[in-house]
């Protein structure tokens, strides 16, 4: 192999695809290309949000490191623009002779897109809202194509903030369609070449609102759907945001089973859209001869809670739903099959860039090229994530072990401990039963060296809400200044 293609979609749930699948969405194309790929079963986003994930899929640090901690177009922005630019990955293979292409959502700087950072081509900066660039308008009116938006859902009174509808047109006019036509366009190009290149198309789908096409509305069998088995979760065992966040912010949320059925269904359906245009993809790959020579990865920024836990929507959220991905690395020289390891998609580019032999400098990431190899299943003891807010700034960490528990700090609020094997719909936080104490002892212990190893901004609030005080983490402590060394004591 010697060319990198990475297909990013924006919201997609884990469990959407493949033998794991709990909903019956057609998704013909990821199935197969889960079925010759290795995919790893435990692969966890870095948040559950769109800018500090994809900013991390690209630098292979934490949020907390590349600043980028909330969605760079929001009031509250942590950053606007790369801090350290330097740290994108793709720099390493344009120093190695790669041509770089980039088509799609970029959601990693307002101003700044990726031509800004040598991507050839003409991908947005900001979220990027293709619908209204001059590109998708000469698309459409080059090929004598047309569409109207027919809401039928929204999540707030008065139509407000629209949650599904009809893409009154056919396939060919919509957004995922014309990326699909962009990449194959990139990718015709770059073939072409002398030079190995990297070529990524971020689709902006199946991020709501869920508007379909005429090609695939309906195309999901309703009566087959199964509402979540944690639809019925009162959220008493959740810290206060998450109750006030679904009831005040999403006020016509799903409250039956009835409800809740129809807004899956306009998910699935979605879904079935984006795997068609993955399908011409990857039949373009086989026909032309690349996929002999080009690794593909396929991942999402973060999951969908899609009504779970009684009725929550959209993202920002510590939940599996949310939190889970898929993550699959696919070749024909690769040994196909599920790995177990802990993973992150930020480890997306660390990997590839190790498969494809071109050196970088070591990020917070790992490489997990010797589990999609198949010589070591050695991996994540523990798996720390982030999240810094969404509508507002609320720090969590949250802390995923081998063992599978999952331990969520909220330095404002509860903490909350997860059976996953036994609870895989996080129903009951085990953090105040007197069974679960040395658990909980356990990962928040984990959780101070995590933080720690990382210097994650948080450490020091983490360590001393677990009651260590002398946490090294170079924070002023007033005491200090008042007691000589000898009567402090060590630092």
């Amino acid at each position: 192999m010697k060319n990198l293609l990475f297909i990013g979609v924006d919201q997609l749930r884990w469990d959407c695809l493949g033998p794991r699948k709990t909903v019956p969405v057609k998704t013909p194309n990821l199935d197969r290309l889960i079925q010759n790929g290795v995919s790893f079963d435990r692969a966890y986003c870095t948040s559950p949000l769109c800018t500090p994930s994809r900013a991390s899929m690209l630098t292979g640090d934490y949020a907390f490191t590349h600043g980028m901690g909330t969605n760079c177009d929001m009031y509250h922005a942590l950053a606007r623009e790369l801090a350290r630019p330097e740290r994108l990955l793709h720099n390493d293979l344009r120093r190695a002779g790669y041509r770089c292409g980039f088509v799609g959502k970029w959601h990693v700087g307002v101003e700044k897109g990726p031509g800004d950072y040598g991507f050839e081509g003409e991908a947005p900066a900001g979220y990027g809202n293709i619908v209204k660039t001059k590109v998708f308008k000469d698309y459409l009116a080059s090929n004598g194509l047309s569409y109207r938006i027919d809401p039928e859902l929204y999540f707030n009174p008065d139509q407000q903030t629209m949650a599904a509808g009809r893409w009154c047109g056919p396939q060919a006019s919509t957004p995922c369609h014309f990326l699909t036509d962009q990449i194959i366009g990139m990718l015709q190009g770059l073939a072409g070449g002398s030079e190995p290149f990297f070529a990524t198309v971020q689709y902006w789908d199946p991020h709501g609102p869920h508007v379909i096409s005429d090609d695939f509305y309906g195309v999901t069998d309703r009566t087959k759907i199964t509402p979540w088995s944690n639809f019925s979760d009162d959220l008493s065992g959740k810290p206060r945001r998450v109750l006030r966040e679904r009831d005040d912010f999403y006020r016509n949320h799903p409250r039956t089973e009835e409800e809740l059925v129809a807004y899956i269904g306009y998910y699935c359906d979605h879904v079935a859209m984006l795997d068609y245009e993955i399908g011409r993809l990857l039949d373009y790959l086989d026909h032309s001869g690349l996929a002999e020579e080009t690794l593909v990865v396929f991942t999402s920024d973060h999951g969908d809670m899609t009504g779970a836990h009684g009725g929550l929507i959209d993202k920002g959220l510590p939940y599996d739903e949310a939190m889970r991905v898929p993550l699959i690395f696919s070749h024909p020289s690769l040994q196909g099959g599920n790995r177990d390891g802990l993973a992150l998609n930020m480890d997306i580019m660390p990997t590839a860039l190790s498969l494809l032999g071109v050196s970088y400098a070591p990020r917070q990431a790992e490489d997990l090229s010797a589990q999609v190899l198949g010589i070591s299943e050695q991996g994540r003891d523990y798996l720390l994530a982030e999240y810094h807010g969404l509508r507002f700034l609320y720090s969590q960490r949250i802390l995923v072990s081998r063992d599978n528990f999952k331990y969520v700090f909220s330095p404002g609020d509860m903490d909350e401990l997860y059976d996953l094997d036994s609870d895989p719909g996080e129903m009951r936080n085990l953090a105040a039963v007197a069974d679960y104490a040395d658990v909980l002892a356990r990962m928040r212990s984990a959780l101070i060296d995590e933080t720690a190893r990382y210097q994650d901004p948080l450490r020091d609030c983490v360590a001393k809400f677990n009651g260590q005080w002398r946490t090294h983490s170079g924070q002023f402590d007033v005491t200090s200044a008042y007691l000589s060394d000898a009567a402090s004591g060590p630092p």
